[in-house]
């Protein structure tokens, strides 16, 4: 049990380790719903790599149509970028915790897989068309790597966090 003391005012002075103890619970328990708030959902992957993968294979089968065809196309390119907006805005409120990062921080965690994916689909694009397919292909080859690049940089972040979480207890 822990030594207690009566004080002049009739008040108890708490053992200091208990105090220690209680603090260290709390940033345990500050850290553990920091790390389930960058947790995404596991349809979130998928779902964004078919939001980027649709409006290029229907950008490539309205090119020749031409008229309401390209307005198609317009229109599923836009709901393909609505989509995306809607699973960044539902992954990070899912979770109940906001965790507001400054720029800085998400740019430092967000930079190399972004840059690993642009190089990805750079590389695509231009083996592509350096091995003779017509743009279309080409285009549709480069949202395939970003699309299943998205899904694999959320499923790795995913796996790091759970592992974080298992280490915290």
């Amino acid at each position: 049990m822990a030594q207690q003391e009566n004080t002049p005012g009739g008040m108890h002075v708490v053992d200091a380790d208990l105090a220690a103890e209680a603090l260290q619970s709390v940033d345990t328990v500050r850290e553990r719903a920091r790390l389930t708030a960058g947790l995404t959902p596991a349809w979130y992957g998928p779902a964004a790599a078919v939001a980027l993968i649709v409006p290029a294979l229907v950008d490539a089968w309205a090119q020749g149509r031409g008229g309401w065809a390209v307005l198609l196309s317009l229109l599923i390119a836009f709901a393909g970028l609505a989509v995306l907006v809607v699973l960044v805005n539902v992954a990070r409120r899912r979770s109940g915790v906001m965790v507001t990062l400054p720029w800085s921080a998400r740019l430092r965690r967000t930079g190399a897989p972004l840059l690993a994916l642009l190089a990805a689909g750079g590389a695509t694009y231009g083996l592509c068309r350096q091995f003779g397919a017509d743009q279309a292909v080409s285009k549709i080859a480069l949202f395939a790597v970003l699309g299943l690049g998205v899904w694999a940089v959320f499923a790795a972040r995913n796996a790091t966090i759970k592992q974080k979480l298992r280490a915290t207890g």
